[in-house]
């Protein structure tokens, strides 16, 4: 009787150990860095090169992917949407965009011509300074050297990023409609936080 009941709460701490390691996790990224360019507003104003930016934007870590290529190594491709309650946000200087439906693609270990690359970009148009406009892109993009292959560790959506490991390239962009640039921006640090549990329909943490 003692040997089964050992085994019942063996099992049972088991199965609440593969319960919590497959618990869907939020991620909140936070990254900052300086203008690099920049075109006209539609208020007439630019913004000056070395204006802080801050990006925002936000994730379900269990998501399903649209598209995966896995090899049998490990590398591939993968692309994961996203939409509300999840956000991609974008400060400089006095002005603002917002979209609340993007992309995140992931290429790991493929090498050619970047070890790694971790792009998010807007799947439909942006709001800038509070104006919806259609065609509008919002967009960063982060690139290992190739060689330098532990920027990602799978094709699964990453809780953390560590900005050194992008060694090539770490830039971001905002263009209007009709492909003109409004910005152009590197991004200097990197910054996430993890949410086990959320306030229910919004991508607010709940601790």
């Amino acid at each position: 009787m003692v040997m089964k009941q050992v085994v019942r709460a063996a099992v049972a701490a088991t199965a609440l150990l593969v319960g919590v390691s497959a618990q869907a996790a939020l991620v909140k990224y936070r990254m900052t860095g300086l203008v690099t360019q920049s075109g006209i507003f539609d208020d007439g104003s630019t913004v000056p090169e070395g204006t802080p930016v801050t990006v925002t934007y936000s994730y379900e870590t269990k998501t399903a992917s649209f598209v995966m290529d896995r090899h049998d190594d490990g590398s591939g491709s993968a692309g994961y949407a996203f939409g509300a309650p999840y956000h991609f946000k974008l400060r400089a200087g006095a002005h603002r965009a917002q979209a609340d439906q993007f992309q995140v693609a992931l290429n790991n270990d493929l090498n050619q011509p970047f070890g790694d690359t971790y792009d998010v970009a807007t799947s439909i148009g942006v709001a800038i300074d509070g104006v919806w406009q259609d065609g509008a892109r919002l967009g960063i993009s982060l690139m290992s050297q190739a060689g330098h292959l532990d920027a990602l560790h799978s094709l699964s959506l990453p809780k953390h990023l560590k900005a050194w490991a992008f060694d090539a390239f770490r830039v971001g962009q905002l263009v209007t409609t009709g492909d003109r640039t409004l910005l152009m921006f590197r991004i200097d640090t990197i910054k996430s936080t993890v949410c086990t549990e959320t306030v229910p329909g919004t991508d607010d943490c709940a601790q």
